[in-house]
């Protein structure tokens, strides 16, 4: 936009010279207008502010990713951590007294190694979800905390 303002340039200027044919002084002042007939720098001002506009959709674009990032890390987040609450909570406990049991059935006799082997399986089937459970929610917290930028969660 300043490109398609006119500059005034302005000055002065004092010469005094001495030689064989004499002595002088002079005194000048100087004044210049560019005349911009045809080129009032129009195109390059649309171009910067097309290119501006531009720029602050990509900006709006950018912000509205970064939310959409933040979100879907949140809600992984918090559904990792309802999944291993709800195995805590209501899976372990009845899984290690129902292996226990068979355990003690069959030492007593009443049971035969095969109910004790599935009780015993389906014990290590609930823990090993447990673990997949627990490993999925550091995931979920160590891409929470990259996608924020600092560590939040632990």
């Amino acid at each position: 936009m300043a490109q398609g303002k006119v500059d005034y340039t302005w000055g002065a200027e004092y010469r005094r010279q001495q030689g064989i044919n004499g002595k002088g002084n002079s005194l000048g002042f100087f004044f210049s207008v560019p005349l911009p007939f045809y080129n009032r720098n129009q195109g390059e001002i649309a171009r910067v502010r097309a290119e501006q506009e531009q720029l602050l959709r990509q900006m709006q674009a950018l912000r509205s990713q970064v939310q959409t990032e933040v979100k879907a890390a949140y809600e992984e987040f918090r559904s990792a951590r309802e999944l291993v609450e709800s195995i805590e909570r209501d899976l372990i406990k009845p899984a290690e007294q129902a292996r226990d049991t068979s355990a003690y059935v069959y030492r007593s006799g009443a049971s035969s190694l095969i109910d004790f082997l599935d009780a015993q399986r389906a014990f290590n089937e609930t823990m090993q979800s447990y673990q997949e459970a627990q490993a999925s929610y550091r995931r979920a917290v160590t891409q929470l905390n990259a996608t924020i930028s600092k560590e939040v969660l632990q």
